[in-house]
C-alpha cells in the first residue's frame, strides 16, 4: 500500500513540476499596417461589399505585408499572435471597416471580401496557407478602398494567406 502511495505521490510531482506548459499566451492583432492612419493598406473584410455602395462596411484586418498563415503567428515559442477582424481601423475613411459585423473573428477562411489601398503593389489572396492553391489578384488604388471586390465563391470564407508583390 505504502509502495502504491509513493508511486502515484511520485508521478504527480514528475507530472506538476516537470511538465512544460504546453498553451503559450495569446494576443490579437487586426492592424499589421505601418501606414500612418493606415492610409495605404490592403484590407480584409469580414462581409461581402454592399452591391448598392460598393463598400465593405464589416469589420477588417489590415496589413501591408505577405501573411503565409492567416491563423496567426508565434515570434518565439512564448506568444501566439491570433489575426481577427476589427471595426474602425481607417479613422480617416468614412465606409471602411465601420461596422462590428465580424469584430473579433479569427481572420483565417473566415473573409469574404478585399480592397487594396496600396499605390503599388498588388496583393493575392490563397485558398492555402504558405501561398497555395487558388489565388486571386487585387491591384492596387493607392488610398481608395472603394470599389472592394468580394472574394471568387471557392475562395469566400476559405482564405488562408496572402502575399504582397
Amino acid at each position: 500500500m505504502l509502495r502504491a502511495s509513493f508511486a502515484g505521490l511520485l508521478a504527480f510531482s514528475v507530472a506538476f513540476f516537470v511538465a512544460p506548459n504546453a498553451q503559450a499566451a495569446t494576443t490579437y492583432s487586426a492592424d499589421e499596417c505601418t501606414s500612418a492612419n493606415n492610409s495605404y493598406c490592403f484590407a480584409l473584410y469580414y462581409d461581402s461589399r454592399g452591391e448598392q455602395t460598393w463598400y465593405a462596411t464589416s469589420s477588417c484586418f489590415v496589413t501591408n505585408r505577405s501573411i503565409p498563415d492567416h491563423s496567426g503567428y508565434s515570434p518565439n515559442g512564448a506568444i501566439f499572435a491570433r489575426f481577427v477582424f476589427d471595426a474602425g481601423l481607417m479613422s480617416n475613411l468614412y465606409n471602411t471597416c465601420r461596422g462590428a459585423s465580424g469584430s473579433n473573428r479569427t481572420l483565417k477562411n473566415a473573409s469574404a471580401s478585399a480592397s487594396n489601398g496600396e499605390c503599388s503593389a498588388s496583393y493575392r489572396v490563397y485558398y492555402n496557407s504558405g501561398y497555395g492553391g487558388l489565388s486571386q489578384t487585387f491591384l492596387p488604388n493607392c488610398g481608395e478602398y472603394w470599389p472592394a471586390e468580394n472574394l471568387l465563391a471557392a475562395l469566400k470564407n476559405e482564405n488562408a494567406s496572402n502575399v504582397r508583390y
